[in-house]
Parts: C-alpha cells; structure tokens; sequence
C-alpha cells in the first residue's frame, strides 16, 4: 500500500486530528494506557513565511498509572525537519509551565486546590542527534538521596510539577524491521520506505504490521489521496528548500567576509614586513654610513670588501 509520508506537517496534523488514532499513537510512545485524550488546538506550525516553526499539538491526556490510579497530563508532541529548532522547544515548552489553563483542581484534605498539570514531551525529529543511535530515547525522571545515593520510590507534587518526562525520536534512525510493539508503530515514519519517485509518499506492506497499528496505515492512506493536503505537501517543500537556500546564502557571505577579512589581514602583515625589511635597510645604510668615516682599508680589513664594491653594492639595493 502507498500512505501519506508523516514527516510532512499537513499528514503529520492530519493523522492526530483522529481521536481515535492519536489516542493509540499517544499510548504506544508513553506506554501507558490513554483513558481519555482531548485535543487542545494550541498548535503552532510554519505556514511557509519567513520563520521556519515547530510543528506543536497540545492533549490534554488521562492516564493510568502503575498503581491503578489515574492521572490528568499534558501531553505535548512538537516536530521539527531541522537540527536549529532547540531554542523553539524550549520556548514552547517554557510557554506550557506558565500557561494558567494547564492546571486541574484536586481535594486535598478536605480542601480544593488548584495544581498544574504534569506534562509529557513528545518530540518527533526529522534530522539525527549526534552519539545517540537508538531511535527513540525515553528521559526518565528518577529520584535520588543525595546523600546516601539510594533510590527513592515516592513522588512529590511540587518536584512533578517543575519537571516532566519526554520521549525523542529521532525518524532517520527508524529501522525497516520492527522487533518491538512501538518500532511497529514508528515504521509508519520510516524513511528508507520512502517511494524514491515521489517522497511524498511511503510504500508500506501492511501485512507487516501489527493488527492494531492498521487504523494508523489507513489514515495515512487516505490522507495521501487528500488533493489538500497533497498540494500542502509541495508547498512545505518549497518553503523549506527556500529556506536552505537562504541558509546557504548566509554561510556563503559569512565564508566571503572571513576571506576578505583573512586577505586583509594579510595585506597588513605583508606591509609590515615590507616596512621591518625598510627599517632593516635603512639601518644598514646608517651603520655603512658611519663605517664611511673609517678609511677604505680598515673597511676592506673589516668585511673583506673593497670600497668600491660595497658603493656598488649599496647603489643596486642589494644592502
């Protein structure tokens, strides 16, 4: 079958505008169960101006833990095609901690407060990180006593809620054989599927994948055969060639200026040598000058020159 490649943003808002789908691919990443998943429509994308942005949906995500108990978290999925995208990460994620809407109320003690939301960070990178091989990298919050260096099992609302867990997965190191429930999934991003006449689209033979992965196939499958999102495809290929190119640009006059700066800098330290070279002459014809005062045979029986050649010599700039 042909589906719609993810790495596009307009299939990759496509596939999660399915309740249904988004939910499974929010599940399988965090492994955990999803109860209940709520878009919140606080997206962010590039639409092919002059700022290359992070593609960014907000969940709003009820999930169930270990212990059985169930908890409210933010889910945040951001994707990026290029390495320079960490300062946006940052922003948007710093743009989540202060946002007043990302909290729940809870009773505690009798007493209902208002609490922030844990959040989840899901990034989705179209370019490799450097020493990291693994394709999907989980950070982990683990605490510790500092003291001792044990391990401790409990958890503190005020330390949940000024850290979070984040999930990165890194699409160009996606391997064409899944071995795990969630590379089964990720095999729907695997670029080495990619239709080498047309990288729009992903060539994918569903029977490869788990059974209740298919519903994503499927979505994507139609989501190719969308005239919209299509025509959305070649416009991002467009913006972001143009936006190689004027990086391309930048670095070129960046190059021209470090020569001209290099050439410069050059031409001063030739003029420099060239003035040393007049002053190392110029102080030979004073020193010759007060040897002049010496007669022709103390000069000749202190350089083993005669007078007349070393005139000559003087004459032709060889001194």
């Amino acid at each position: 079958m042909r589906i719609a490649n993810p790495i596009y943003d307009s299939v990759f808002r496509y596939l999660l505008s399915d309740p249904d789908v988004a939910r499974l691919i929010v599940s399988t990443i965090i492994d955990k169960e999803v109860i209940e998943l709520e878009s919140r429509t606080n997206e962010q994308i590039g639409h092919y101006g002059p700022v290359l942005s992070v593609y960014r949906l907000d969940f709003c995500a009820r999930i169930r833990l270990a212990n059985g108990d169930t908890q409210l978290v933010l889910i945040e999925i951001q994707k990026a095609k290029l390495p320079d995208d960490i300062m946006r990460f940052r922003r948007y994620l710093g743009e989540q901690y202060a946002n007043k809407a990302n909290v729940v109320s809870e009773v505690r003690d009798g007493v209902t407060v208002t609490v922030p939301m844990p959040i989840i960070s899901i990034y989705f990178l179209g370019h490799k990180l450097d020493g990291i091989e693994t394709p999907v990298v989980h950070v982990r919050r683990d605490y510790f006593d500092a003291i001792s260096r044990g391990s401790l099992s409990v958890r503190a609302p005020f330390i949940e809620c000024l850290s979070h867990d984040s999930f990165v997965i890194q699409i160009p190191r996606l391997k064409e054989q899944a071995r795990t429930r969630l590379e089964s999934l990720l095999s729907l991003f695997d670029q080495h599927r990619t239709d080498p006449r047309n990288e729009h689209e992903l060539i994918f033979d569903d029977g490869q994948l788990l059974p209740e992965f298919r519903s994503v196939a499927r979505c994507l499958e139609r989501a190719g055969e969308s005239e919209e999102i299509r025509h959305d495809m070649t416009l991002e290929d467009e913006f972001i060639e143009s936006f190689l190119r004027e990086e391309r640009a930048k670095l070129a006059a960046i190059e021209r200026a470090d020569k001209a700066e290099a050439d410069k800098q050059k031409a001063e330290a030739d003029k420099q040598k060239a003035e040393a070279r007049e002053r190392r002459v110029s102080l030979t014809s004073a020193e010759l000058l007060r040897n002049a005062q010496l007669t022709e045979d103390q000069i000749q029986k202190a350089t083993g020159i005669d007078f007349a050649q070393l005139d000559a010599w003087i004459n032709s700039g060889r001194l």
